[in-house]
C-alpha cells in the first residue's frame, strides 16, 4: 500500500468517527461543546465543535487499524507498521518545513522547543446563531436557588420563610405571656411585703376620725 493512500483513509476515518491517531505526530479529536445560556444577556448560544490535539497518544487505535485494514485489504499488523512509517516521514517533513498541512483540516507546526502543535483551519460558516429569550417566572414551577454553599429549591425557601413568619408570631405571644407573668409575680411580691393578700385593704385608705357631737346638755 502506498503512503499516498493512508492520509486519505485516515481522513475518512476521522470524518466518520471524529477522531484520528497519527503515529509520530499525535491524536486529533472533535469535541462537541453543548449550548450555553447567558442569563445576564438573556441569550442562548448554540452548540459548536472544536478540534483538540494531544501529543501523548500517538499509537493507532484498534478500531482505526481495523477500519483501514478492511478498506485496504491488509491485516491490522501491516497497517500499524505502515502508519508508523508514515508518521516518521510526516514528522521529518514537519521538522524540516516547520509547518505541515493535513487534508484541509488544519496544520501541524513545531515550536522552537520542538513541541508539536495543531491549528485547525478557521471555518466562518455559522449554521446556528445565538437566540434571545425572555425570562418567564411561573409561580408553580420549581427551580433551584443557590443559598450560600447549598442548593435549595424555591419550594424549600417558601416553606423556610413561612416557618420564620410563624415562629416570629409565636415569639411575640410568648413575650407577651412572660410580661403578664412578671407583672403578676411583681404584684404578689408587693402584697407579701405588706403582709396581706387583700387588694382592697384599708391601710391604703387611712381612716379619718370624726368627733361626734354631744347628744346631751350639761345643766
Amino acid at each position: 500500500m502506498q503512503y499516498v493512500e493512508l492520509p486519505s483513509l485516515l481522513y475518512r476515518y476521522f470524518s466518520l468517527n471524529g477522531r484520528v491517531s497519527i503515529p509520530g505526530l499525535g491524536a486529533l479529536s472533535m469535541v462537541r461543546i453543548p449550548a450555553v445560556i447567558d442569563f445576564s444577556t438573556r441569550q442562548l448560544f448554540p452548540p459548536f465543535q472544536v478540534l483538540k490535539f494531544k501529543t501523548n497518544n500517538t499509537d493507532s487505535t484498534p478500531d482505526q487499524s481495523s477500519y483501514i485494514a478492511r478498506l485496504s485489504g491488509m491485516n491490522s499488523e501491516v497497517v500499524d507498521n505502515e502508519l508508523k512509517l508514515l508518521g516518521e516521514e510526516l514528522k521529518n517533513r514537519l521538522m524540516a518545513e516547520r509547518k505541515l498541512e493535513w487534508m484541509d483540516v488544519g496544520s501541524f507546526s513545531v515550536s522552537d522547543e520542538g513541541e508539536i502543535g495543531f491549528a485547525p483551519k478557521t471555518v466562518t460558516t455559522d449554521f446556528f446563531l445565538p437566540v434571545h429569550y425572555l425570562h418567564v417566572l411561573r409561580p408553580d414551577a420549581e427551580h433551584t436557588i443557590k443559598v450560600g454553599e447549598e442548593e435549595k429549591t424555591n419550594t424549600d425557601m417558601e416553606v423556610f420563610f413561612e416557618d420564620q413568619r410563624a415562629n416570629a408570631g409565636k415569639n411575640k405571644w410568648q413575650t407577651a405571656e412572660w410580661v403578664l407573668v412578671l407583672i403578676a409575680v411583681l404584684l404578689l411580691a408587693i402584697r407579701f411585703m405588706f403582709g396581706s393578700f387583700d387588694l382592697l385593704e384599708s391601710r391604703y385608705n387611712p381612716l379619718k376620725f370624726i368627733t361626734p357631737k354631744a347628744t346631751y346638755r350639761v345643766i
